[in-house]
């Protein structure tokens, strides 16, 4: 890093500009026949910045984005960046429940939406957050559960009843003058990234651009980015990875995105024979789609390079490899992150062998600190013995808005980020993922991670995917059950499965319980459904009261 990080102490619109000085005329976004320069990028910020000042956003105010990937989530979210406004990421896939807990805990004071995304109705959802919408004067809302909200935009041609256009902002932006408040400082909180809440309500992670901006420029250097470089960008805006880190590490190093706002696995591999992509980062849901889909070999991929594949949703054996070979992304590897360090708060050196790139890790990038910590007495860890991963540096989140007491519980006294993530550093100074913690099962006096359990049920050849979990045990306080989901045309049974363990992964690893299922609970979340183990916990609890064993 020749130089040093010259967005070191930089805003997000700090950033675009400086980039639109270099590269006006080259590619920022392309989507669908859309095609943004950074000289545009950074133009219709300004303007929209305006335009939503002219409304009577000012700094600090928050404003929800609740929008599919399109350009209007970019320049949105840049605009605020502009005026100092808080951006509220909301995942397109939030129902009533979900946008009336952020909207009011977030003290929205407005809401940026679309009417349809292909046979979604956001309106119909807003009818149940908003039923009085249509009678209000639009920049008047008055809702009691929602004081501070005024104003619903909408990314739409057709007038709705209570709000206004997003082209109608941008027309006022044509007409107001810059303000002139304070400057903004990296410091500033840039947006509120909303945890998935599978166990409790969500909660908004703060994300200063001190925490993301500087990140993002380094994980453009692992990745080894250049202005020729095309991003294909599938992942939802909503989070940490689509919407802070794989733009800003894009645009830091004058690189393209190529967005999509629907994920089709044959229009993704479409987009990277025209576009000529070079980078994918992926989840295991969208490599399983184009690793099963019948185009995969119709088109020309030999432009990719490299990319990270995250495993979210339970991956699969020899999923990393399938990516390396068959989707033909020579460099990817799997990193790790989290929406309160950032998604590639470890990550890998692109010249590793692709054994080692399969591996959750490894290195920390500059502005973050990692140690491994025994999870009950918080002693640091000997290298090899697993313990919590936990951060600190200038990366870290400074807390969650308004949870003053879920914010002291996720440090240590000496400052440390709790991420609740078991992990270890082995002989090499590598840093691993694991698991979970409180998915981690405690057999004996051993932790036990269920991925270790999971990867080996998936080696057997009948197994798609494997899911353990931890049940009840009075000899050795847990045991491990098991739900699998088989190949098409297996004819694997239960016994047979267990038997398999016998004698190959140490006896108090085999699974008490062994199920076959179509599939698990999950969770819709901003990187792909997350499977709920909690859920499957109840469920293999019950079946063990009924006297079910395998």
């Amino acid at each position: 890093m020749i130089g040093g990080n010259p967005f070191e102490t930089a805003t997000a619109a700090d950033l675009v500009d400086a980039v639109a000085v270099r590269h006006p005329a080259r590619e920022a976004i392309v989507f669908a026949d859309e095609r943004v320069t950074f000289g545009e990028l950074r133009d219709r910020s300004r303007r929209l910045a305006r335009g939503l000042a002219a409304i009577g956003i000012r700094r600090g105010d928050k404003v929800g984005i609740w929008l599919p990937n399109r350009p209007a989530w970019f320049v949105a979210q840049l605009a605020c960046a502009r005026l100092g406004a808080v951006v509220v990421a909301l995942n397109p896939r939030y129902r009533g429940h979900e946008l009336t807990y952020i909207l009011g805990q977030s003290g929205a004071s407005a809401l940026l939406l679309t009417d349809h995304l292909g046979g979604i109705d956001y309106f119909e959802t807003l009818a149940d957050v908003l039923p009085n919408l249509a009678q209000a004067i639009p920049g008047e809302i008055d809702d009691i559960r929602f004081p501070n909200l005024r104003h619903v935009i909408v990314d739409a041609d057709d007038e709705y009843p209570g709000c206004v256009r997003l082209r109608d902002v941008f027309d006022a932006g044509n007409e107001a003058t810059a303000g002139h408040g304070p400057a903004l400082t990296a410091d500033d909180v840039f947006t509120l990234l909303y945890t998935s809440g599978t166990t409790s309500f969500p909660k908004g992670a703060m994300i200063s651009h001190e925490n993301c901006v500087p990140h993002a420029w380094n994980v453009a250097e692992v990745l080894r980015l250049t202005p020729d470089d095309r991003v294909l960008h599938a992942l939802p805006a909503a989070g940490t990875w689509g919407g802070v880190n794989i733009p800003l590490s894009t645009w830091s190093h004058g690189a393209c995105v190529v967005l999509m706002d629907v994920f089709d696995p044959g229009r993704a591999l479409w987009l990277v024979e025209r576009e000529r992509c070079t980078v994918w980062n992926c989840v295991d849901q969208m490599a399983r789609a184009v690793l099963d889909s019948p185009e995969l070999d119709r088109y020309d991929r030999s432009s990719l390079r490299t990319g990270a594949f995250a495993a979210v949703g339970g991956g699969g054996h020899g999923m990393f490899e399938a990516v390396v070979e068959r989707m033909a992304i020579p460099l990817a590897y799997q990193p790790y992150g989290m929406t309160e360090v950032n998604a590639m708060a470890l990550v890998h050196d692109l010249d590793e062998p692709a054994a080692l790139r399969a591996v959750p890790g490894i290195h920390t990038v500059p502005g973050l600190d990692v140690r491994i910590a025994h999870p009950e007495t918080g002693a640091r860890c000997r290298a090899g013995e697993e313990g919590e991963l936990q951060f600190r540096g200038p990366r870290v989140t400074r807390g969650y808005w308004e949870k003053p007491e879920e914010t002291a519980k996720a440090f240590t006294d000496d400052g440390w980020f709790r991420s609740g993530d078991l992990g270890v550093v082995n002989d090499a100074g590598h840093v691993i993922f694991k698991s979970r913690l409180r998915e981690v099962l405690r057999i004996s006096h051993h932790m036990v991670s269920p991925g270790e359990i999971e990867a080996f049920l998936m080696s057997h050849p009948d197994v798609d995917q494997a899911f353990v979990v931890g049940i009840p045990d009075a000899r050795s306080n847990e045991a491990a059950a098991a739900y699998v989901i088989v190949k098409e045309g297996a004819r694997v049974t239960e016994t047979a499965l267990a038997d398999f363990c016998r004698g190959k992964i140490a006896s108090f690893k085999i699974p008490r319980l062994i199920r076959f299922v179509k599939d698990v609970p999950r969770t819709p979340g901003p990187h792909g459904d997350k499977v709920q183990r909690g859920r499957l916990r109840e469920q293999a609890i019950a079946e063990l009261e009924r006297g079910g064993r395998s």
